[in-house]
């Protein structure tokens, strides 16, 4: 189970690496978010706290969903301006 948890976690470092959009960079951040949490929770079961594993997951994830709804907000918000979404518009953004 930690392998899949690993494997998660690296397809959301290649997902950020590779990305060619803002919303895959978003995606590759999720799964790197969930790759995380899933393995402090199988740490929490192998150690005998699941409880506090389960709990501390739960503060992750929802950290998690915070970032995605406002990346989506922002992606909107880019889109509505720019009829595009793109890694090299946020910066224009700034100005």
């Amino acid at each position: 189970m930690i392998a899949v948890a690993a494997l998660l976690g690296g397809l959301g470092l290649v997902c950020i690496i590779y990305r060619k959009t803002f919303l895959g960079f978003l995606i590759g951040v999720q799964l790197m978010i969930t790759g995380a949490t899933s393995f402090f929770i199988l740490a929490g079961i192998a150690s005998g706290t699941a409880v506090s594993a389960d709990i501390f997951g739960l503060f992750i994830i929802l950290g998690g969903v915070g970032q995605i709804v406002a990346g989506y907000a922002l992606a909107v918000r880019l889109f509505y301006l720019r009829k595009k979404v793109g890694m090299n518009d946020l910066r224009t953004l700034k100005q």
